[in-house]
């Protein structure tokens, strides 16, 4: 039964990494072959659509495949020793880090874990949220350049009154299967509810985990001061450096740049 669930987990997990893949694959495909070209605007949308879907993908490939767990760790103590905590869950069952969380979907406890992320099908821990980071900012300036195109696709090729069958893009489906309207229509439609819908989401996201980086997240990054009252106790840069490294700007310049395994300390209490 263990098997089973645990094959079923992997095939969900290899599907939703597919179709993420495939979502940004096409929402660039629609911008810039039809939405951009339409609007004659290529030039101006082409170079900044090309530069931050690269970093999307390559970070979320990243996401996928960097290893924030227990075992990325290196080899467990078989006795119980400073720096180490005993797991009783089944996914672990032996010592792990002690600035690690056990998530029950992955199974398996997670270094500095923030969240799980279904978009990725993973924990974002330690070792990934560097990527994470950098991800959800990319993501970010992907969407905002398509919103702006689509603004501009909006305001030049439709009306008031097509304007919100436009937006509602189940029904230009239903149309387009019915004749009423063409297939690049109905691209373009699904195209900008998928836009509008992760800018929205990109802003919440970026917001929440920048905020929780610079202010109240002690759990994130363990070897950080952290005042009686749960605040952390030093610079934004130095918080900055902490998850990402002295080079963190490397992280949003250079696409290769790796992450570095960060030092397993306790938490440093500062009344």
């Amino acid at each position: 039964m263990a098997d089973a669930t645990q094959s079923s987990k992997e095939r969900v997990r290899k599907f939703v990494i597919f179709f993420t893949f495939f979502l940004i694959i096409f929402t660039a495909a629609v911008q810039v072959f039809l939405v951009q070209r339409e609007i004659g605007y290529i030039g101006l949308f082409l170079p900044p659509t090309l530069v931050f879907v690269s970093m999307t993908v390559i970070n979320y490939w990243k996401c996928v495949k960097v290893d924030s767990s227990a075992k990325s760790a290196g080899k467990a103590p078989s006795i119980q020793t400073d720096g180490w905590r005993y797991c009783p869950y089944s996914g672990c069952s032996g010592s792990v880090p002690i600035n690690s969380r056990h998530c029950h979907q992955c199974d398996i406890c997670i270094i500095q874990r923030d969240h799980h992320c279904h978009f990725v099908a993973k924990c974002i821990g330690q070792n990934s949220l560097p990527f994470f980071m950098v991800l959800i900012t990319s993501m970010f300036g992907l969407t905002l350049t398509y919103c702006s195109a689509n603004l501009i696709y909006i305001t030049t090729h439709e009306t008031p009154g097509t304007l919100l069958l436009t937006v509602v893009a189940p029904i230009q489906v239903l149309w387009y299967f019915l004749g009423y309207v063409s297939l690049s229509h109905c691209l373009i439609s699904l195209n900008i509810v998928i836009s509008f819908t992760a800018f929205i989401g990109s802003i919440i996201l970026n917001y929440h985990e920048y905020n929780l980086l610079f202010h109240n997240k002690p759990y994130l990054t363990k070897s950080m001061p952290i005042a009686s009252s749960g605040v952390l106790k030093m610079s934004k840069l130095d918080r900055i450096r902490e998850v990402f490294g002295k080079k963190w700007y490397k992280f949003y310049v250079d696409p290769t740049h790796q992450s570095t395994v960060q030092k397993q300390y306790g938490v440093t209490k500062v009344m």
